[in-house]
């Protein structure tokens, strides 16, 4: 949000360096950036006086407003009339300096306001027509006329009121649509293949054996042997650790209903079932009285903790969006997580830092008692200092839901400590090193024992790596890599395989199935089609005819009182493994029976397309993905940071490895990169889909997520805040044959039609997988507003569809 000074002398920005949007100017001739605004909200959007003695500025939060800043650094709020929860945008000055003009969105509403500098010179007004759909964009003066854009023209209108006139514009866009063979997926080879789907591999104390999840069970694997399989069941085990004994593994499972902590004792096989309030990835306290574990409740998560002897939990933080798995510190004291850390309110997307929990036991240790430690730092008195190489005002900022006994650790500035998964950060048993993964490889950094840095990390692989865990004496690491488990050695920096020999076939019905339907949905058809027979010859239907007796060869299945239809194809979805067993059956109850996931734990998708490939769980084909290509800045736990180019290329390794049945690039990634990955996936045979149309769809992206989805830009291409699309959206998606995903559903459509037809909640897939979905359903505005959104929103699908697009649907469930 720039803006040159009237002299072209400085240049004025918003900027989230100090922990909230404040207001910069940078001066040419030195490049000396200053701090204009340091309000407790965001400020942005500024814009010079005409004589260069003023900035004017928006706010967000309790001081929402629009405001100047005076040359003598006096503030004042100048327009502050509208309703809560507005937002503001475009501040633009008059030619003489005496008006302001500005944009203020608030739900089911965008107008575009007027307001005198001096409240002694006039009041407050609204320029724009009631229903006008004003976009959130900088309005140009010229002369007393307001030059601005709205329902999908540009429009000038007097400042003072008055109809609009319109401004032709057009402009041709030129698209690059390359054509590429795109993978397919063999359903009938049924040959023998190595097992990829690989989940949170951890190796025991002894640094002898590895724990996995794989196949729908839990195995055990001598480094070096075979696997044994430990459990045999449909349901879901994941995320096993060891017991600092080696005894025991506890792990996350479904087995009682939902996804709980169990213990598993590996020589005698007995299963204790250790939570009743759900929970996953959980991790055994140093002496193995308790065990820490996270329990999610959509993207809210709390860690807990429960006594082995008590069977009591306890809460040690709550209100944390997604965080990985924790790691103790040798002497129990404490807990480091991986946990999202915003540079700001204004806008979602942050790093993931290493969040430092202490329990209140007892004290951290002195850093002296860590002075022989192996690590690379500066030696002064017997101490151990470390200075980061970075000490600008990033390590100082505040974070307003931080509590007193934790603390932010600053392995280095603005990159991420793993993803919020099993990604790290990891304390090594000896209490020297944590581990993590972070611009996609492994590293290590020295700590004291209460935690603190000592010194610059230590990168140990060039390859990607997942699921970091250590040997009991601390002297390696077992990682899960692309496609692949490998130990590296710390001494040395070694690395060796750990082949897993384990191996899986696709389960291919064979035999012959007839269906009499009494009714068929063919999908195309207006009416139904009565008294059908489908004939099934193995995995396929290779007949549709009306009844006939003669066809009724072996097995037969009546369905003469029900209604038959083809498989739904559900095109976004997001289901893990924490959404357990039930979640294969929910889908196929509701008449799906292909999934596309457009994001997800790479190794989450592979083991669950294995293990219904297989037949040892039931559920849906799985189309998937790993997770987004973005940039560095995320939102979503499991989402990698990318930090440079070279990341993406280890990205696109694992996509091929893993064999992706397409990319998601998301929210942050630069327009250059993406247009990178798009090739390079072609190249795979993938598609790439996203949140962008534009330039997106002109550099060969094959599809687009939800009409309304989040943007960098501040703003979305697609719609409007009234939910609104104009006719450039239309024919770009038209003209290109780009599908887009509309997800309407999320956008208040579900919660519609539920308020239309509350009985939908009766239904018995919804009360039987998801009886808390009333609770969880709400109109956001009043009835009339909410419904005009929804209809708008729809019925830009309408539009494309009729213009020859492709429309297919997701729920983003």
């Amino acid at each position: 949000e720039p803006q040159w000074s009237p002299d072209g002398s400085s240049i004025a920005f918003s900027s989230d360096r100090s922990g909230t949007y404040d207001i910069w100017e940078v001066a040419l001739v030195d490049g000396e950036a200053r701090r204009l605004t340091n309000g407790g909200d965001n400020e942005y959007g500024p814009a010079y006086s005409p004589a260069g003695d003023a900035v004017a500025y928006v706010t967000d939060g309790t001081s929402t407003g629009v405001w100047i800043r005076s040359s003598l650094g006096d503030t004042e709020r100048v327009a502050d009339t509208y309703s809560v929860g507005s937002s503001l945008f475009g501040v633009s000055w008059s030619p003489d300096g005496s008006r302001l003009s500005y944009n203020v969105q608030s739900y089911g509403s965008s107008q575009i306001r007027i307001v005198p500098v001096s409240p002694n010179v006039g009041s407050e007004q609204i320029l724009s027509d009631v229903d006008e759909d004003v976009f959130p964009f900088r309005a140009s003066w010229q002369g007393s006329q307001l030059v601005y854009t709205a329902d999908g023209q540009i429009r000038a209108r007097l400042a003072t009121g008055g109809a609009a006139s319109e401004i032709p514009f057009e402009a041709t866009v030129t698209l690059e649509r390359p054509t590429y063979r795109k993978a397919l997926r063999d359903f009938d080879d049924s040959s023998s293949r190595a097992v990829q789907g690989i989940v949170s591999p951890a190796v025991a104390p002894g640094g002898d054996r590895v724990a996995f999840a794989a196949l729908g069970d839990l195995w055990v694997m001598p480094i070096g042997g075979d696997p044994v399989r430990l459990t045999d069941d449909a349901y879901v085990e994941t995320d096993p650790m060891w017991s600092p004994d080696g005894s025991r593994l506890a792990y996350a499972s479904d087995r009682s209903g939902m996804l709980q902590i169990w213990v598993h004792n590996v020589e005698s096989g007995e299963m204790q079932q250790v939570t009743n309030d759900g929970g996953g990835v959980p991790v055994w306290s140093p002496d193995a009285s308790e065990i820490a574990y996270v329990v999610s409740g959509g993207r809210v998560s709390d860690i807990r903790i429960i006594s082995l002897s008590t069977n009591v939990s306890r809460t040690v933080r709550s209100g944390l969006n997604n965080p990985g798995r924790v790691s103790w510190s040798p002497d129990g004291e404490q807990l480091a997580v991986s946990a999202h850390w915003r540079y700001s309110t204004r806008f979602r997307e942050g790093v993931n830092k290493a969040l430092l929990i202490s329990l209140g036991r007892v004290a951290a240790q002195d850093a002296d008692d860590t002075a022989d430690a192996d690590q690379e730092s500066t030696t002064k008195g017997g101490s151990v200092t470390y200075t980061p190489a970075f000490s600008g005002d990033v390590e100082e900022l505040p974070e307003p839901f931080l509590q007193t006994n934790e603390r932010w650790l600053e392995f280095f500035p603005h990159g991420s400590v793993g993803t919020r998964s099993t990604d790290g950060p990891v304390w090594s048993p000896n209490g020297r090193l944590m581990a993590y993964v972070s611009t996609g490889v492994l590293w290590v950094i020295p700590v004291t024992p209460g935690g603190d840095p000592l010194g610059p990390p230590r990168r140990l692989t060039n390859e990607l790596a997942d699921d970091p865990t250590w040997a009991g004496d601390s002297e390696s690491i077992v990682y899960l890599t692309t496609d692949r488990l490998r130990r590296v050695w710390l001494t040395d920096g070694r690395i060796e395989d750990i082949p897993v020999a384990l191996w899986w076939q696709r389960s291919t019905p064979t035999g012959r199935v007839v269906v009499h339907a009494g009714a068929l949905f063919d999908g195309v058809s207006e009416s139904l089609h009565r008294n059908i027979d489908i004939v099934i010859d193995g995995n396929r239907i290779v007949r549709v005819d009306p009844h006939d007796e003669a066809l009724h060869v072996g097995e037969i299945v009546d369905a003469t009182d029900g209604v038959v239809s083809p498989g739904l194809i559900e095109m976004h979805t997001h289901g893990d493994l924490a959404s357990g067993e039930q979640l294969g059956r929910t889908w196929l109850s509701y008449g799906i029976t292909s999934i596309r996931i457009p994001a997800g734990d790479p190794y989450d998708v592979v083991e669950a397309r294995e293990s219904i490939g297989s037949g040892r769980r039931i559920g849906p084909r799985i189309f998937g993905t790993g997770g987004t290509i973005d940039g560095s800045r995320i939102y979503y736990s499991g989402a990698p940071s990318l930090a440079s180019s070279a990341q993406v290329a280890l990205e696109m390794e694992r996509a091929a490895a893993l064999r992706y049945d397409l990319v998601k690039t998301y929210v942050r990634l630069q327009d250059a990169v993406q247009r990178r990955v798009i090739t390079e996936a072609h190249a795979l045979g993938m598609p790439v889909t996203s949140h962008e149309l534009y330039p997106a769809v002109a550099n060969g992206a094959d599809g687009v997520e939800h009409v309304s989805g989040t943007s960098r830009r501040g703003y979305s291409t697609k719609v409007t805040a009234l939910n609104r699309s104009y006719q450039d959206v239309v024919q770009l998606l038209a003209q290109s044959g780009m599908t887009i995903t509309p997800t309407v559903g999320i956008s208040g459509g579900y919660a519609l039609v539920t308020v239309d037809d509350p009985s939908l909640f009766d239904d018995p897939r919804v009360t039987t997988f998801s009886p808390s979905a009333p609770q969880a359903v709400r109109l956001r505005g009043d009835l009339e507003t909410s419904r005009r959104l929804v209809q708008d929103m729809a019925s830009t699908l309408r539009r494309v569809v009729e213009a020859g697009g492709v429309v297919v649907m997701g729920t983003d469930s």
